[in-house]
């Protein structure tokens, strides 16, 4: 490992450690708030309303909100992925669900997963992702572990990361490896990124 990328992971970790916390502190009103407000204006986008198909991260530890949308989603008749942790490769693969009670169960560090792990050849028309920090150049923070990087890596469709106003900075340390969100929704804007 280079120094440069030595810092890099430093950086990472420094920035990680202090937006967590930052995130963990607020209520659960606030989260509640934030997030109705985060989700109304996602749901203003025509690329969400269009699509038939949705990856969407299943929300935790105080993330913006994302249960009460995939069921709405659900009962609308949407397309529904979402992560489902695979222990013999280590990495998550994209899952469809038709039903969320009947469908979910504390996975992985008590996120819900499918039940039925079963892969789909349907494809996404847009991701909805997590994560720790944001800038509006597109670069995302995860939690460490690259798991959306590579889920998204090749992915062709709209990459929407939802984030609470607190967690954009104005740069997010990265490298040539971490996936480009193409946009940012938070309470008060979405942030485009500006594609060169």
């Amino acid at each position: 490992m280079s120094v440069s990328s030595s810092n890099l992971v430093v950086e990472k970790r420094a920035l990680r450690e202090r937006m967590l916390a930052l995130r963990r502190a607020l209520t659960a009103e606030e989260v509640a708030r934030r997030s109705r407000l985060a989700v109304l204006r996602l749901l203003e986008l025509p690329a969400i309303r269009q699509a038939e198909t949705i990856f969407c991260y299943l929300s935790h530890d105080n993330e913006v909100e994302t249960l009460q949308l995939v069921r709405d989603w659900l009962a609308g008749g949407k397309h529904i992925h979402v992560p489902a942790f695979d222990a013999k490769q280590r990495r998550y693969h994209a899952c469809p669900i038709n039903d969320f009670d009947r469908d979910l169960v504390p996975g992985k560090l008590g996120i819900l997963e499918p039940r039925n792990r079963t892969l789909t050849s349907r494809l996404a028309d847009i991701a909805i992702v997590p994560g720790v920090a944001f800038d509006a150049d597109g670069h995302r923070l995860g939690y460490g572990k690259g798991f959306y990087d590579d889920m998204l890596r090749y992915f062709t469709g709209l990459k929407i990361a939802l984030s609470f106003d607190s967690q954009m900075q104005p740069v997010v340390p990265h490298e040539g490896t971490d996936v480009l969100m193409d946009a940012i929704v938070t309470e008060s804007t979405i942030h485009w990124r500006k594609h060169l």
